[in-house]
C-alpha cells in the first residue's frame, strides 16, 4: 500500500513487536488502506488527529471509548481505569446466578441469556483469563472493560455490569437479534458489520464465513436457551 508521507508516522503507530523483535502490523489484514482512508477525511473535515487506539476502535466497531485520560496502550497507566486487579476470592456459584440475575434484571438484558454467556465465556469463574488476555466473568477484554467504566475486571459485581452493559449495547445495536449479537460478543462487531451481517436470518445466511470458534458459540448459548425453554 502507497501511504502518503505525511500518514506514514500514524500508521507506525498501528504497529507492534513480535515475540523476535521485529516491528508488525497489529491492523487486520486487509485494513491498512481503511486506516488511510479514515485519517485521510478525518483531517480534510478539520477534525484532530486521533490517536491509533481510537481508529482501531473505529475499524471495529467497538463501543465508544473514552479517551480523555490519554492513551491506554503499551505503556499506559492503567490505574485510573482499575482501582484493584486483585482477584476475587472464592465465591459459591449459587451466589454468581444470583447477581446475574439482579444485574440482568437491573440492566434489562434477560438473566437466562447472561447466564448462558458467563458460562459459556468463564464457567462462573471470576479468576479466569484467556490468552488474548479476557478476563473474568464475561470474558472482558481491557479496551471493553475501559469503555464500559469497569473498575476491577476480577470483581463479579463490576465484570457483570461491564458484560451486561456491553451485551445490552449489542442487542439494541442489532434490534433484539441475539444470534448476531452473541456472534459479535464473541468475535467483535467489527467483523460482524465487515460481514454485512445485522439481523439473524443474514447471519445464518453467512454462517461458514464466521469463525469456527464463533459458529460453536453461538449454537451453544442458543441451544441451552432452547433446552431450558427461553425463545426468542
Amino acid at each position: 500500500m502507497n501511504v502518503p508521507v505525511s500518514l506514514q508516522p500514524y500508521l507506525n503507530q498501528l504497529s507492534q513487536y513480535n515475540d523476535y523483535g521485529t516491528q508488525q502490523s497489529i491492523l487486520p489484514t486487509g485494513d491498512e488502506d481503511l486506516f488511510a482512508t479514515l485519517l485521510q477525511d478525518k483531517i480534510a473535515n478539520g477534525q484532530r488527529v486521533i490517536t491509533s487506539e481510537e481508529i482501531l476502535a473505529e475499524l471495529d466497531g467497538s463501543p465508544d471509548l473514552d479517551f480523555s485520560t490519554g492513551a491506554f496502550g503499551r505503556n499506559a497507566d492503567m490505574s485510573k481505569t482499575y482501582a484493584s486487579d486483585e482477584k476475587a476470592t472464592a465465591i459459591a456459584p449459587k451466589e454468581i446466578l444470583e447477581k446475574i440475575d439482579r444485574m440482568a434484571r437491573a440492566i434489562g438484558v434477560n438473566s437466562d441469556l447472561v447466564r448462558e454467556v458467563v458460562r459459556a465465556e468463564s464457567n462462573f469463574d471470576p479468576t479466569v483469563v484467556s490468552h488474548a488476555g479476557a478476563k473474568g466473568l464475561m470474558q472482558l477484554m481491557d479496551q471493553t472493560a475501559k469503555a464500559m467504566h469497569v473498575r476491577n475486571v476480577y470483581n463479579p459485581d463490576d465484570n457483570l455490569a461491564g458484560g451486561t452493559k456491553y451485551l445490552k449495547s449489542l442487542l439494541d445495536r442489532y434490534d433484539g437479534n441475539v444470534k448476531v449479537a452473541l456472534a459479535a460478543y464473541n468475535a467483535g462487531p467489527g467483523r460482524v458489520s465487515r460481514l454485512g451481517i445485522d439481523t439473524d436470518v443474514e447471519l445464518e445466511a453467512k454462517y461458514d464465513q464466521l469463525p469456527q470458534e464463533t459458529q460453536r458459540y453461538v449454537e451453544k448459548i442458543m441451544n441451552r436457551l432452547q433446552a431450558n425453554g427461553t425463545t426468542y
